[in-house]
């Protein structure tokens, strides 16, 4: 996987690389993507290191999934029948809006446009399948 990110209001870009898994949890999924990351510049950036971050797919009917943040909590939809999704998650006081897009077989890309006061970014992450 890799993801750009835009912070607008930090006025500071980075970069996030690494790998994003799917593992069976019974009838769901876990979702976890590993990977370092880069914010500012890469000569003397402002953080570099390690990330982690998981999601649980809960799948209630086809072709539906509920995403869920590791405590249980919801976070949104996603249905990729048709090759598209967007969908919008509100964490009091941002909200951040999603778009993903199913590019072929082996790829898929995501972007979360985040505002509100606390918050100015665009995260733009591409997943392509380990072959």
């Amino acid at each position: 996987m890799a993801r750009s990110i835009d912070d607008r209001r930090a006025r500071q870009g980075g970069e996030l690389t690494g790998t994003a898994s799917f593992t069976a949890a019974g009838a769901d999924l876990i979702y976890r993507e590993d990977g370092r990351l880069v914010i500012g510049d890469p000569a003397a950036p402002v953080y570099a290191g390690p990330v982690l971050q998981s999601y649980r797919y809960v799948f209630p009917a086809p072709p539906k999934a509920e995403v869920h943040f590791r405590d249980g909590r919801f976070f949104h939809e996603l249905d990729l029948s048709n090759g598209l999704w967007a969908c919008t998650h509100l964490c009091d006081p941002d909200r951040y809006e999603g778009a993903f897009t199913a590019l072929d077989a082996d790829r898929w890309r995501v972007v979360w446009t985040v505002t509100g006061p606390r918050k100015e970014q665009r995260l733009d992450s591409t997943y392509r399948r380990a072959l």
